[in-house]
């Protein structure tokens, strides 16, 4: 039992994660969540940075959550 207890605790705990970057992006990025991976490409050549990556059915610029934080923080 304290295998599926532990188990059961990772995934929940995991879970909350993903939920809570998922709120914070919707709240706090709508204006660079895009449709096309490509879209966010070209918004994270504005932000200095590169790539893009998932959120949800939507992309987000730069290459994860971490690294866009780090660029929009930049420029203000």
């Amino acid at each position: 039992m304290p295998a599926a207890r532990f188990a059961l605790r990772t995934l929940t705990a995991a879970t909350l994660m993903l939920a809570a970057g998922a709120a914070w992006a919707q709240n706090h990025t709508n204006s660079d969540m895009f449709a096309t991976r490509a879209a966010a490409e070209k918004r994270a050549q504005q932000l200095k940075c590169s790539g893009a990556f998932a959120m949800g059915d939507q992309w987000m610029p730069c290459k994860d959550l971490g690294s866009y934080e780090k660029a929009v923080s930049t420029q203000k």
